[in-house]
Formats: C-alpha cells, structure tokens, sequence
C-alpha cells in the first residue's frame, strides 16, 4: 500500500509548539487537545486528498464512541496524531475520549482497561510494548471492541493494523544524513531510550549502517524522553572532548529529545558538530536555522495523516466495511535539510504556517538557497 501526500512545492517553516505535559488522565471527549499543535492542513489518502469517512460514526446505540490511549502527550507528533484520528471521528458523527499515559506504559495500560470497560466500540492505541500490550488488546477484543495500533513499529496480535511511518527506512534516511554531513569519519554520539519500540529501531539500523563506514566511531548514549536531561549528558560529552574535530556527529532518536544536545552544542560554540533526527516537529525548523545551529537534518513525518488513517481504518472495520489489511500501514515522510526546508515544512503545516512561526521565510531564502528537491517516499508493497 503506498499513501502518498505531496502537495506542490510549497514553502515552509513553524511555529514553536509548547510542549504540554498533560497527567495521566481523560483530556478530551470529541475535542482537540490542547496544543499549539494541529496541522494546518490535514494528511491525505492515496488519491493524495484528506480521508474521509466513509463509514458512520452511529450505531443502534446512538454515535460510536471511540477511545484513544497514547503513552505520552509531549509534542507535536503526538498531539497530530490523535488531530487527525479526532477530525475522522468528528466528521463521521462520532465520539472520542483521550487519555494520556504521562510517558508510563503501566499507566497507559490502565488507562486502556478504564476505556475498555467505558463502553467503546474502538480503540486507538498510540505508542507502547507489543508484549505488554497484547494481553489488554485480548481483552478488548474479548468485548468485541476493535483496535488499531498507531506508532508501535510491530503488530499486535489482535489487532487490525498498526499505523506510522517505516522505522527502517526513516532510520536510513536519517543515518544517510548524518554520514553524509560528517564525511563518513569522526565520532558519533547517538541519544536514545532504552526499552522505547521505535527507537531501538531507529538505533538498531544506525549501527548497523556505521559498520560498512571504519572510519565513523559510534558512542552510545541512553537516555529518557527528557530534553534536559540529553542536554546534561551532551554538556559533559563536550566538556571531556573540548577540541573541535573530537566530535564530528551526534545522533538523537527524536527531535524533542534531541533538542537538548543542540543546545548544548549552540552554548558551547561547537557548530561544526553535525547533527539529524527525526519527527520535523513544529520547533524543529527554528531549531534548524537558528544562527549556528549544528542541528542539519530531519525525517519529517505526516503525523496527522496517522490519525486521519487509523480512526478510518477503526470506523470501517466498526461497520462492517473493512478488507484485509497487512499487519502495517506505512505512511509517507520526507527528508529536510537547510536547503530544501521551505518545501519540506509547509508539506507537513501547509502555507499558513508562516505566519504563526514569525519567521522570516525571505531571509532564510537568502540565507540557504532552496536548491533541494523535496522526495516525498513510502514503501510500495505487493498485494497478493
């Protein structure tokens, strides 16, 4: 299944998103979460146009009810997420009720059985540990509720797929970026959460990319989902290697977490040190042409048109209307660089972006020539 967005060479950046640490409890019924954060324009199907329903939202009992279980709230792939999956929902005369699982697979668990037990007819669940999530799912399921997974990285057995980007290949991208820019030589610093689905994958194609590259020396560094906290371990990094050339790269599984090591970077005048993540959130582009900024790359994902997949693919199979499905939806992403930044922003936020980014979109033309072209990629897979 390929699902391509690819809106015409648009232009580009964002604003900063705040970051909300919301608790561990129900945050919305049928509203969208509180953020500086849904896209301006939606994600779109294959035909390269917003999903639409074309199931209904109600039932004998009256509107479906649709419960969406996310393991944390942080940023905006998150919020975009659970945007998108909210406006299918809403559209299709139905209702949704969010929790927040504050970063705690154990909490989002729990918030997963209260939901279960809510009356729900679906359930989108985003982030977490297949293993650990597989028993909850059964039990759903035992109920006869149907439930798509969002962000996993695998299929849980039970479930009706799992939606998001393709890990390896956006890791690929991410880790040719960074080669690339370091001239395949140097020491690399790389930022990751232990435990975390995703981002073991991430790292995983990461080492094993470095290995065809001797030159490249690759240093491991876990860590939490905390920016401070990357920032500290960056700091001390940079404090034990202070000559330039000690460090050519650093590597950071997401760019929230990642941000951390930017600025300790930026504090330390290092802006020879290369670095790449992936996400292409709101705060991202600021980030990426900020005066000195080592911060080179990033995988942009369309977070929104997760959402908008899942709650379809959640509201056809509540109907009756569902094919089959292959255990994972991969969605579309695209690299941004300095250079092709303008395009790659506004695919993902679309043109009204710029004026909430306050951003001189004129001066970062002249600055970074887009000379750049945007590749908008997906993985094409066989049918039978």
């Amino acid at each position: 299944m390929a699902l391509f967005r690819r809106g015409a060479h648009v232009r580009v950046l964002l604003a900063l998103a705040t970051v909300a640490a919301a608790s561990a409890c129900t945050l919305s019924s049928g509203k969208s979460p509180t953020t500086a954060g849904a896209s301006a324009t939606a994600g779109a199907s294959q035909t390269g146009k917003s999903a639409s329903p074309s199931g209904t939202g109600t039932s004998a009992g009256g509107a479906i009810k649709i419960g969406i279980a996310s393991r944390e709230i942080v940023n905006d792939y998150n919020r975009d997420i659970i945007a998108g999956a909210q406006a299918v929902i809403k559209k299709a005369g139905g209702s949704d009720t969010v929790t927040n699982g504050s970063s705690n697979q154990t909490t989002e668990i729990n918030n997963i059985e209260n939901l279960v037990n809510s009356g729900v007819k679906g359930l989108i669940i985003q982030l977490g540990d297949p293993g650990q999530l597989a028993p909850v799912v059964a039990k759903a399921r035992a109920k006869g509720i149907q439930v798509v997974t969002t962000s996993i990285g695998s299929h849980v057995e039970g479930t009706l797929t799992d939606v998001g980007g393709d890990e390896t290949l956006m890791a690929q991208m991410m880790g040719r970026a960074l080669l690339s820019a370091i001239g395949y030589q140097g020491d690399v610093y790389a930022f990751w959460v232990p435990g975390a689905p995703l981002l073991e994958t991430r790292l995983r194609v990461l080492q094993a990319m470095v290995k065809d590259y001797p030159k490249v020396k690759l240093h491991l560094e876990p860590s939490d989902f905390s920016p401070a906290k990357v920032q500290s371990q960056m700091q001390a990094i940079l404090t034990s290697h202070p000559n330039k050339g000690s460090i050519a790269g650093v590597w950071g599984a997401y760019d929230q977490m990642t941000s951390g090591a930017v600025q300790a970077i930026e504090q330390a005048r290092r802006s020879e040190i290369k670095v790449t993540s992936i996400d292409g959130d709101r705060a991202t582009f600021p980030m990426m042409y900020g005066n000195n900024s080592p911060f080179v790359a990033t995988v942009v994902q369309n977070a929104q048109h997760i959402g908008e997949l899942a709650a379809q693919i959640l509201l056809d199979a509540i109907n009756g209307k569902n094919a089959t499905l292959p255990a994972s939806t991969y969605t579309n992403a695209w690299i941004a660089t300095r250079n092709n930044g303008i395009a790659a922003a506004e695919e993902r936020y679309g043109p009204g972006f710029w004026k909430d980014s306050k951003l001189d979109k004129a001066a970062i033309t002249k600055r970074y020539p887009q000379n750049q072209p945007l590749v908008v990629v997906a993985p094409v897979l066989p049918k039978g």
